[in-house]
C-alpha cells in the first residue's frame, strides 16, 4: 500500500501548496539576484525552494506507513538523511568558474531536486513526486529562455571600473557621458588616483533590453579613457 493511498486529497493538496509558496518565494528572491546580473538568478532559486519544500515534506511526512507500526524498532529516515547530504556533494561537482564565471548551479540545484522527488516517489508519495517533477520540468523550460527573462525583468545592475585621465571635472565628465548612454542611478567610487590617472567603481541601472557591449565599446572610444574592466554580476 503506498503512502499515498494512506492520507486524504485535502493533505495531498496542502502539499502541493507548500511547494508552489515555496516557488513563489524562491522566484521573488531569484528575480532581485537576477536584477543584479548574478549566476544563480529566478531559475535557481525556484528549484532550490522545491527542492527543499519536497525534500522538507518527505522528512515529516514520507514515514507515516512505517511510524504508525508499534513494534518499529528503527529510524528509517536515516538513509534519507545521508541521501541529502550525499547528493549535496555530487551537485557541487557540476558548478564550474571559468575567468570569473559560474556554470552549473541550475545543474546542481537540478540533481538536489531529482534527489528529492526520488526520495518521494520511494516513500510512496507518487503523487507529489510526480506532479513535482511536471512543475520543475516547466520551470526548466520556461526560465531556460532569455527572451522570457527578459520580458519579467525590467531593468539590471550595470557596474565597471574606469582607468581614465585625472582633470578637474572628470568624475562629471563620466557621469554625463554615462548618463548619456542610457545609464541611471549612477554612483562612483574612486579606487586609486595618482596625478595623472583614477580609477573609478561605477554602478549604475540599465533596462534589461539595452546591450552593456555598446556602453563599454563607447566608454572605451572615450579619449580620457584607458581602460574598462566589466565584471558581469558586480565586481564583487
Amino acid at each position: 500500500m503506498s503512502l499515498s493511498s494512506l492520507v486524504g486529497v485535502p493533505t495531498q493538496i496542502d502539499w502541493l501548496l507548500r511547494i508552489l509558496v515555496a516557488a513563489l518565494c524562491g522566484s521573488a528572491i531569484g528575480y532581485e539576484r537576477a536584477t543584479q546580473r548574478k549566476s544563480a538568478g529566478i531559475r535557481t532559486h525556484m528549484v532550490v525552494a522545491v527542492a527543499s519544500a519536497l525534500f522538507m515534506i518527505v522528512s515529516k511526512y514520507g514515514f507515516f506507513d512505517l511510524l504508525s507500526m508499534h513494534d518499529i524498532a528503527l529510524d528509517p529516515s536515516r538513509i534519507a538523511a545521508q541521501i541529502v547530504t550525499g547528493i549535496s556533494f555530487i551537485g557541487a561537482g557540476t558548478i564550474l568558474v571559468r575567468k570569473e564565471q559560474i556554470s552549473g548551479l541550475t545543474t546542481a540545484a537540478g540533481v538536489w531536486a531529482t534527489a528529492a522527488i526520488g526520495m518521494a516517489v520511494g516513500a510512496g508519495m507518487y503523487l507529489i513526486g510526480i506532479i513535482s517533477t511536471v512543475f520543475l520540468f516547466f520551470i526548466q523550460i520556461l526560465f531556460h529562455d532569455d527572451s522570457f527573462i527578459n520580458f519579467i525583468i525590467l531593468h539590471v545592475r550595470f557596474t565597471v571600473q574606469v582607468d581614465a585621465n585625472n582633470h578637474p571635472g572628470i568624475l562629471d565628465e563620466l557621469k554625463d557621458f554615462l548618463s548619456k548612454n542610457e545609464v541611471e542611478q549612477i554612483s562612483m567610487k574612486i579606487i586609486d588616483v595618482t596625478s595623472d590617472r583614477i580609477i573609478v567603481n561605477v554602478d549604475g541601472i540599465i533596462r534589461n533590453r539595452k546591450d552593456e557591449n555598446d556602453i563599454i565599446l563607447a566608454l572605451e572610444k572615450n579619449s580620457d579613457v584607458h581602460r574598462v574592466n566589466y565584471s558581469r554580476g558586480g565586481m564583487n
